[in-house]
């Protein structure tokens, strides 16, 4: 709940002898409930409990270990070990260029689905991903097979750069050379990117409007890519490559308790977080869950 609500609440508090109970899933340490409760439990005589998921008496050891496993790095120790600390630095740190890619001769030879990603963009950015699902063990894994990141330039016959007018009839032109030939499940998109959504809709293409969760979505491309079910051809994903080396925390929203990345260099990893946050959810109306059976979320 945001401080307003909380502060509302505990001004109502009126009987006397009343007492506050609060439970928390921590977030960064410069949380205002945080800096102004926990920091100060001595100060308002406040009993502070620290505990884990492991304390939890109503879970068996094999959810334990299936929960354990759903979380990574700055989200496990918040999640699962209770901790209050800072998501810092690079947001992607257990991306690695030998286990995440693929060379294009190396793909299966047929995919479950098909799905584009897309991140829109007139002034910044505009991205497709071309991305095959296939399902492993009952897991599905990810394929990114290429990528389309218009920035608003080309080059004319001398090699020079120029700009280009970017225009949704541009994007759909180009979208549809991208796809020629295969059968797209979905289309996912911002839900913000309403005129997109509604050229392509009127031109017969099934589009799903993207889960928009930001720190929900991060852990999930996290949770993807520590299991090894994220696999790029890197000749056909140059930008998308550039991008996991430089997202970053943004160092200045932390000073004010907020978890938020950098906004820039990020519109291809926008893209791939809409996919897998709105076809693969961790969480879904609350609870956790692993469901891994084909077309889930369609």
């Amino acid at each position: 709940m945001p401080q307003s609500f909380v502060n509302q609440a505990i001004a109502r508090c009126s009987v006397k002898g009343s007492k506050y109970w609060f439970n928390c899933n921590p977030e960064g340490p410069n949380h205002w409930f945080k800096v102004e409760w926990i920091d100060k439990a001595k100060e308002k005589n406040i009993l502070h409990l620290h505990f884990t998921m492991d304390d939890n008496p109503s879970l068996d050891a094999e959810t334990k270990e299936r929960y354990s496993k759903m979380f990574v790095g700055v989200f496990f120790q918040r999640f699962i070990l209770g901790l209050w600390v800072l998501a810092d630095g690079i947001i992607y740190p257990n991306f690695d260029i030998k286990k995440h890619t693929i060379k294009e001769k190396d793909l299966p030879d047929k995919f479950d689905y098909y799905y584009v990603t897309s991140d829109y963009g007139i002034t910044n950015p505009q991205v497709f991903l071309l991305c095959g699902i296939k399902y492993i063990d009952t897991k599905p894994h990810l394929y990114i097979l290429k990528e389309y990141y218009n920035k608003g330039k080309k080059k004319n016959k001398k090699g020079q750069e120029e700009n280009i007018v970017k225009t949704d009839e541009l994007f759909l032109k180009d979208y549809l050379e991208m796809v020629e030939g295969l059968d797209i499940r979905r289309t996912i998109i911002d839900p913000s990117a309403t005129s997109l959504i509604n050229l392509f809709k009127q031109k017969g293409i099934k589009v799903k409007e993207a889960d928009n969760a930001v720190i929900d979505g991060i852990n999930v491309v996290l949770n993807w890519l520590d299991e090894e079910r994220i696999h790029i051809v890197a000749e056909k994903c140059p930008e998308l490559l550039k991008e996991f080396a430089a997202y970053i925390w943004d160092a200045k929203a932390q000073e004010r308790g907020e978890d938020k990345p950098v906004k820039q260099y990020d519109h291809a990893l926008d893209a791939l977080r809409y996919l897998l946050q709105t076809l693969f959810p961790i969480k879904s109306r609350g609870a956790y869950f692993g469901n891994y059976k084909k077309g889930v979320n369609g």
